[in-house]
């Protein structure tokens, strides 16, 4: 009897399984590639002379083993394939530091002297055009008229100007522009440009993210333009 529970031990031991008394040792409780290689010689090697293994199941068994060292194998080339792709992006990104960019908002950051440009893209034909441009605390500093335009993207800025002239101080600030269409009065969608500060790979999945200055971050996927 001392003699069956040596070889099960030895037996197990072969195959990287635990007994009971060795759960805590920190070893894998999963099986892999030469785990599953290692199992299958042990069963060729014990098998019963008067009873062996069929071929077919022999078969399915080497099936098995293959298409588990097919999947290691695709799951490495994946993964190597996903860095090398990351680090690349990266790579490019970098290269947008310093120059400005397209994002989907409606706020913008002011720099002393400057003004903060933007894009619509009209869908229709939209009559009196019309924004408002409010400071970080709500409060509306300026009302100013862009026109009538036919479908198309048409460019527009706000000079940093207050309505009583005044340049207002550096930050951020939101600019809703709204338009005539069809007889109703709507708010049109509006990209606004800013500026690239630094880049980086904090993003989910990888993502690379672009840090715009006084505007927080953004993936780089969901810019809409890249300017000088």
């Amino acid at each position: 009897m001392t003699t069956i529970n040596n070889e099960t031990s030895s037996l197990y031991n072969d195959l990287g399984l635990n007994r009971e008394e060795n759960l805590n040792n920190g070893k894998k409780d999963q099986l892999g590639q030469s785990d599953f290689l290692a199992l299958l010689t042990t069963q060729l090697a014990n098998q019963d002379p008067f009873d062996p293994l069929d071929n077919k199941e022999f078969i399915a068994q080497m099936a098995q083993f293959s298409s588990l060292s097919g999947m290691e194998e695709l799951n490495t080339n994946f993964n190597t394939l996903a860095t090398s792709l990351t680090g690349s992006q990266a790579l490019q990104a970098s290269a947008l530091v310093g120059r400005s960019v397209m994002v989907p908002t409606s706020v913008g950051y002011l720099q002393q002297g400057q003004s903060i440009e933007g894009r619509l893209s009209l869908q229709q034909s939209t009559q009196d055009i019309w924004a408002e441009v409010k400071d970080s605390s709500g409060q509306v500093v300026r009302r100013f008229e862009i026109g009538s335009y036919s479908q198309g993207d048409l460019d527009f800025a706000w000079d940093g100007l207050s309505d009583n002239g005044e340049a207002m101080p550096e930050g951020a600030y939101s600019i809703n522009v709204f338009g005539r269409v069809g007889g109703s009065t709507e708010q049109l969608g509006t990209v606004i440009k800013a500026q690239v500060n630094s880049v980086n790979l904090a993003g989910s999945n990888g993502q690379v993210v672009l840090n715009l200055t006084g505007l927080g971050s953004v993936n780089l996927g969901d810019i809409d333009e890249i300017g000088l």
